[in-house]
């Protein structure tokens, strides 16, 4: 396709694709909320959730800022929409009063159980394989005053054990199957393409054998590379073959060689094999 193809056109929805979530609330009698969403991103420990403020779980998130965030897996899509009609407001707010209910036990609702936190009051979805509690610290409206941001510090993070990459704290990026909400429909997730270098876990699972008593770096190149880069240095792949990778790191001018990158890595192989060999 040409770039000059596109067109111009005012989708009602502008979700590209993120992970569902359910954010599980603590309601003013003691019991749970649950709903689903899907706008949020993450930066270090903090998620920015955006949660619409005729909600139930907004309400609750004023009154007792604390929360869990459960991640679905793709094949829990069911459980997920069985929950797209109801509120846990009574009365339901009128602009969702055409297609909403008032429902109080969401979790039975989903057919999901509730699990008890350790950090925080809300409990976490006991069938989500990856699970975050979390506080909130900040709460800032939207432009739209339908929805705000939440900011949210994530003190506890829970995950299946398949997930887990063994000797490490990593979350294993090719076990993870999120559920993913693209243009109001559901997905799975493709398979891999590529990693940046800078990912604790392209060196895949370790191998079997005496463990060691300290984890190994999933790539000492690639993490070279990126301190090289990360100080403004340049580099340039010089070799590459069945044997190993030679790259040259240059200063920043892109000029002088002042070191070199010799390694068989197989992480550091895969990147390099996507990169082009210069002469």
């Amino acid at each position: 396709m040409r770039h000059d193809e596109h067109l111009v056109i005012e989708p009602s929805v502008l979700y590209v694709g993120t992970p569902v979530y359910l954010v599980a609330t603590q309601n003013a009698d003691g019991t749970a909320n649950l709903a689903p969403a899907s706008s949020h991103w993450a930066l270090g420990r903090m998620l920015v959730l955006g949660l619409e403020t005729d909600g139930q779980s907004y309400a609750n998130l004023v009154e007792r800022p604390q929360l869990t965030v459960n991640f679905p897996s793709s094949g829990q899509w069911r459980n997920v929409e069985r929950l797209a009609a109801v509120t846990g407001r009574d009365p339901v707010p009128a602009a969702k009063a055409h297609r909403y209910r008032t429902e109080r036990r969401k979790f039975e609702l989903a057919g999901l159980t509730e699990q008890r936190s350790e950090l925080v009051a809300p409990p976490r979805v006991r069938e989500a394989p990856l699970q975050f509690e979390g506080e909130v610290r900040r709460i800032t409206p939207g432009v739209d005053p339908g929805y705000a941001m939440v900011e949210v510090e994530v003190v506890r993070v829970h995950a299946l054990p398949e997930l887990h990459v063994p000797g490490t704290q990593h979350i294993d990026p090719g076990a993870w199957r999120p559920l993913i909400y693209a243009f109001r429909h559901f997905f799975d997730r493709g398979e891999e393409l590529g990693w940046t270098r800078s990912s604790p876990t392209a060196a895949g699972p370790p191998e079997l054998g005496p463990p060691a008593l300290e984890p190994e770096p999933a790539s000492a190149p690639l993490e070279e590379l990126a301190r090289w880069e990360g100080f403004g240095g340049t580099w340039a792949l010089r070799e590459l073959d069945a044997e190993g990778a030679v790259v040259s790191l240059c200063r920043c001018d892109g000029g002088e060689e002042v070191s070199r990158i010799v390694s068989a890595d197989p992480a550091f192989l895969r990147w390099a094999a996507e990169q082009e060999v210069q002469p």
